[in-house]
């Protein structure tokens, strides 16, 4: 399989008493590949994932400063395709494990993340599954918040279509 082939996970968790379905599209995105996305040839791929996403799990390695370096660039893309500032997103830093061949230290992994207006998270995904999963849920709090400070989509059209049959309902009237 290539190293940047897309893989998506589907299941259902219950989160704050809440079932949430979840579509996780793995893109793993490797740093080699960024030096395609500056030159444009992997960007539509990667636009397109991030269009089509809610939320990100933004992951460096503690032992590959570049990977760190990356994300901001990440996360510019993320916010120019998505119109917005305001993406719900999780900074995980991995390998925590590796503590002798660290090249992040976590102060600035929590600074980025505080630049980036991202949660932050520090694991081992080799270690500890438990982290993992509380990354995740830290970013479907996120995006649950987010939709739930937004209209809902179904309900605000059905608001604009009556203002407008009642306007149009008024106009008819006032002409004859």
């Amino acid at each position: 399989m290539s190293s940047t082939a897309e893989v998506t996970y589907r299941c259902c968790r219950l989160v704050d008493q809440e079932a949430v379905d979840l579509e996780i599209l793995d893109t793993s995105f490797q740093v080699f590949c960024w030096r395609c996305v500056r030159q444009g040839s992997c960007a539509p791929s990667l636009e397109a994932s991030i269009r089509w996403a809610d939320g990100f799990l933004l992951l460096y390695s503690i032992t590959h400063r570049q990977s760190f370096l990356e994300v901001s660039r990440l996360k510019r893309l993320i916010d120019q395709t998505k119109e917005s500032l305001a993406v719900p997103a999780v900074l995980v830093a991995n390998k925590a494990d590796l503590e002798i061949g660290r090249e992040v230290t976590t102060e600035e992994g929590q600074r980025l993340a505080l630049d980036l207006r991202c949660g932050f998270r520090e694991l081992s995904v080799a270690d500890a599954v438990l982290a993992v999963e509380a990354a995740v849920f830290q970013l479907i709090r996120r995006v649950l918040d987010q939709q739930r400070l937004l209209p809902d989509r179904r309900s605000y059209m059905l608001t604009v279509r009556h203002a407008l049959t009642r306007k149009l309902t008024r106009s008819k009237t006032v002409q004859w």
